[in-house]
C-alpha cells in the first residue's frame, strides 16, 4: 500500500476540507517525494505531493516537466520524508493529469499538477 491515511493523521498533518476543489473525496495536506515516469518524453521525473486522497494528488514539479492535461503518467509515491528509496516502474501506479498551473511567475521553477489515478489504490492493494 502507498500510503496510510491512519500514519498520516498520527504525524499531525493537517487535514483539508473540501471546497470548490472538484476532488470527491477528503484531501490530506502530505509532502512526499513522488517518481513520475512520463511516457511520450520517456524519462523519470522527480517531485513531491502538496495534498494526497484517495482519488488523486496535488503535485508540484520541476518547470521543465513536459506535463499536459490529459496525458498518462506512472507515478509512485515515497513512503516518508525521510528519502526512502522510490520504487521502480513496474511498481508504479497509472494516473491522467487533470490540470496544470505553470504560475503566472516565468522564473519560478516549480509547477503545479493535479492527477486521478485510474485505477484505484484499493484495487491496487488488492492486486498486490
Amino acid at each position: 500500500m502507498l500510503l496510510s491515511f491512519e500514519s498520516v493523521n498520527r504525524e499531525g498533518n493537517e487535514l483539508e476540507p473540501e471546497g470548490s476543489d472538484r476532488r470527491r473525496g477528503l484531501r490530506i495536506r502530505q509532502h512526499r517525494p513522488i517518481k513520475v515516469y512520463e511516457p511520450t518524453a520517456c524519462r523519470f521525473i522527480g517531485g513531491q505531493t502538496e495534498d494526497v486522497s484517495v482519488t488523486g494528488l496535488r503535485i508540484t514539479m520541476p518547470r521543465s516537466a513536459p506535463l499536459r492535461e490529459g496525458s498518462t503518467l506512472a507515478v509512485h509515491v515515497g513512503i516518508d520524508e525521510g528519502g526512502i528509496p522510490l520504487a521502480n516502474r513496474r511498481d508504479m501506479m497509472p494516473a491522467r493529469v487533470v490540470w496544470v498551473d505553470r504560475g503566472r511567475d516565468p522564473m519560478s521553477r516549480a509547477i503545479s499538477a493535479g492527477i486521478e489515478w485510474t485505477a484505484t489504490i484499493a484495487a491496487h492493494a488488492d492486486a498486490a
